[in-house]
């Protein structure tokens, strides 16, 4: 295992979050979190996750459901045009998969609201699948540690996408994610890093920039 995913494993037993959508492996349930999390903070979402899923436990009660049902959860998050895309989300999954989650990628990228991130997100986490899930949140991290210059939207240039699958641990792409996830979240923001609470602060070459120029500023 690389040194990076070791330090990130060991920190996220520590520290990781523990949300419901992390103790299933419902594909179902893993795809709505996701739905829900874009743009959206994980504490906001829960609540409104867990009575959603218990109303509609699985495509086939969501696909029954009224457009004005599903709004009403979505309301509550600030995404109420996501509800149609949500009601042609299970619609689909009834139709042309039984109700099912395919595990074929490019089948779930043919679903209404699936992209890159959330076909990669239901691939590991429901699936096991060792693929790495990348955001603009996890390539703020990349672009940290490796100091790395996006060309363009950072989550759509191949080479973070490269050096994401290059650092994943076999076997532990799951918790590997998660922990990337969370270290974005909880440590490595935007604005005001808590790099010396971070495990890969010694590594990170944006940590590194830092501490120099603070060394060289001269004191009043």
């Amino acid at each position: 295992m690389n040194e990076i995913a070791r330090r990130l494993l060991d920190w996220f037993l520590r520290n990781g979050r523990n949300y419901p959508w992390r103790n299933t492996q419902d594909p179902y349930k893993i795809l709505i979190a996701e739905i829900m999390l874009q743009r959206t903070k994980a504490d906001q979402v829960e609540p409104v996750y867990r009575e959603f899923v218990e109303k509609f436990p699985s495509p086939h009660e969501l696909n029954k459901a009224s457009i004005k049902d599903i709004e009403k959860f979505f309301t509550r998050l600030g995404l109420r045009w996501r509800a149609g895309l949500v009601k042609a989300l299970a619609r689909e999954l009834v139709k042309r998969f039984n109700g099912k989650v395919p595990e074929n990628r490019d089948e779930l990228l043919s679903l209404p609201s699936v992209g890159d991130y959330m076909a990669d997100a239901v691939l590991s986490f429901a699936y096991e699948r060792s693929v790495a899930v990348v955001d603009s949140n996890i390539c703020r991290i990349l672009e940290r540690v490796f100091d790395l210059k996006p060309r363009g939207e950072a989550r759509r240039d191949p080479k973070f996408r490269k050096i994401a699958d290059k650092i994943i641990p076999a076997g532990k792409a799951k918790p590997f994610n998660w922990a990337m996830i969370d270290l974005a979240a909880l440590i490595c923001t935007p604005r005001n890093p808590k790099c010396h609470l971070c495990p890969l602060c010694d590594i990170c070459r944006y940590h590194e920039r830092k501490r120099q120029v603070r060394q060289e500023t001269p004191s009043m």
